[in-house]
């Protein structure tokens, strides 16, 4: 079977609750009696933990049925939502994101190493399409959270997430759970891949440090600068908005450039992953530079836009280069490890964004932009000849 699209969409509907407390835990927390240290917490925890979930997830797939994984990971999502329920019961809901961070792990290498192995010569291109579909999940959270708070509070909202959860995804994980990725490839795939082997452990760095940036810094260091240059609002083609609004379009470019950049990111991957990767990484960088600078709101949202657009492609093209330095019996365990340190790179980066922040936002922002540039001669050393052809699983 060709499982990529139903476990694709199994993500984006898991991403539904996920999305819900990134958007209205921040501004609700005060309201809900939850300390701002709390917040950080909670909204981290399921980021650390998958540092240990993702081996576990490798496993997992080499030596169960993979749709059956999908299927369970999906309804351990719903539930994991739900237990939000209760504002109050704090362990509870930090219990809940370790939860959710598990699932998190079966459902994304799921996702992509059937991308990857269904794919083929594409996989840029089918990386980038399977992203965007998340990417959907993403975006609908961030609209559902708002309306809903308003019209069903707090519970109500909690209890809509969950019951969307599984009624989402489960026509699209019952789709895929005749899937049996293990089983298909076990018996013919070639000796293991180390984990450590010197290019893959590059490729792992620049991937590292691509989602500390984007994920960590840009975001925490970014909103802070918003409210320094713009404290009452400013103008935005012709029309005054609040800080706040600013904050909000400015996250929002990412959204909309998980959905509607990231096939095409993909398939300039597959044609030239190289030169897609330095051009990324230098339009990134740049437009970290002009964020350090007192420029005008609208600027600021394009060059945060330009920013959140490249890093998605250095991102994919990252993944692609993994992916195409194992076979496809140690993909889900390569690919495991990459997930692994992007993980650490992510939540190094939100710590790390507040902490910078405290010297200076420009600081905080230009550093970023710097480590990336210090990406590149990892790249160029970790690009030699790929280990083993791409080629779809059987």
């Amino acid at each position: 079977m060709r499982p990529a699209l139903p476990v694709s969409l199994v993500v984006s509907a898991s991403l539904l609750g996920d999305t819900f407390l990134y958007t209205v835990l921040p501004v609700s927390a005060a309201r809900l009696g939850i300390e701002p240290l709390l917040v950080g917490v909670i909204l981290s925890v399921n980021r650390w933990v998958r540092l240990a979930t993702n081996p576990l997830a490798a496993r997992l797939y080499e030596r169960l049925p993979a749709g059956w994984v999908v299927l369970a990971a999906l309804v351990l999502a719903a539930i994991s939502t739900g237990l939000y329920l209760e504002p109050a019961w704090v362990v509870v809901i930090i219990a809940a994101r370790l939860l959710w961070g598990l699932c998190f792990s079966l459902l994304r290498l799921g996702a992509v190493v059937a991308a990857v192995d269904e794919a083929g010569g594409r996989a840029g291109r089918k990386l980038g399409e399977t992203r965007a579909i998340w990417g959907i999940g993403y975006l609908a959270g961030a609209l559902y959270a708002p309306f809903a708070i308003e019209a069903l509070g707090w519970r109500g909202a909690v209890l809509g997430a969950s019951a969307l959860t599984l009624v989402l995804g489960l026509g699209p994980a019952l789709i895929a759970r005749p899937w049996r990725r293990g089983m298909e490839i076990r018996a013919v795939d070639a000796a293991p891949l180390s984990v450590w082997e010197p290019r893959l452990a590059a490729l792992s760095i620049c991937g590292a440090t691509q989602l500390a940036v984007g994920a960590g810094i840009l975001i925490v260091a970014g909103g802070i600068r918003i409210s320094e240059l713009y404290p009452d609002g400013a103008p935005v083609l012709g029309w005054t908005v609040a800080a706040t609004f600013i904050a909000a379009i400015f996250v929002l470019t990412q959204r909309i450039a998980q959905v509607v950049w990231q096939p095409f990111a993909g398939r300039l991957a597959d044609r030239a992953l190289d030169r897609t990767y330095l051009v990324a990484i230098a339009l990134s960088a740049c437009a970290l530079l002009a964020l350090t600078l007192p420029i005008e709101a609208g600027l600021f949202i394009a060059a945060a836009a330009i920013a959140n657009f490249a890093l998605l492609a250095t991102a994919i093209g990252a993944e692609i280069a993994v992916a195409r330095r194992s076979g496809a019996a140690e993909r889900a365990r390569i690919l495991a490890a990459f997930h692994t340190w992007q993980d650490g790179g992510a939540a190094a980066g939100a710590l790390a964004g507040g902490a910078l922040a405290s010297i200076g936002t420009s600081f905080a922002i230009g550093l970023a932009a710097a480590a990336l540039a210090l990406t590149l001669p990892l790249w160029w050393f970790a690009r030699g000849a790929a280990r083993v052809p791409m080629t779809a699983a059987r």
